[in-house]
């Protein structure tokens, strides 16, 4: 899994491509000057996300399949995140809670496994954990709130 930013990204932009990558155990690179054929060659077969931006911010994730092809993308207002550069993850993928289209789209794309709702204090200690709510979605680890994205719009290609 590879995540990348638009060219000539914030540095907001940056530290989002680099927090979600390390999030679901993928791999961020700088994108530069790249197009969207180098981007599939790093991406070495696999899915690719491309945060794109609105007005020198972070405003929107592109999930694309290893040939190219958008398969959705998902629009947000905000993000935000508390003490940054001190989130360290395992390797192991979070899980995934929601019952809203997006949660669906995310579970085909990524392969995490779903948990219920009323499952998720049944997860170990340490797990990391993706909710997807109709206003937001909640990156989780270890049981707190590390970064949300503000849900603007979602669109299916």
């Amino acid at each position: 899994m590879l995540v990348t930013s638009s060219r000539k990204p914030s540095a907001r932009t940056r530290a989002l491509c680099k927090l979600l990558s390390r999030f679901i155990a993928g791999r961020c690179i700088t994108r530069g000057k790249m197009g969207m054929q180098e981007l599939l060659e790093f991406a070495k077969g696999g899915p690719l996300i491309v945060i794109g931006e609105y007005h020198g911010n972070p405003g929107e994730l592109g999930f694309y399949d290893e040939t190219g092809k958008l398969l959705f993308s998902l629009r947000f207002t905000d993000w935000y995140s508390k003490e940054l550069d001190s989130y360290w993850f395992s390797e192991v993928k979070p899980a995934l809670a929601g019952k809203e289209e997006i949660a669906d789209a995310f579970e085909s794309y990524f392969h995490f496994q779903r948990v219920e709702n009323d499952k998720i204090d049944q997860l170990p200690p340490g797990s990391t954990l993706i909710t997807v709510g109709e206003k937001d979605i909640d990156f989780i680890g270890s049981g707190k709130s590390l970064f949300k994205l503000n849900l603007r719009g979602f669109k299916k290609y």
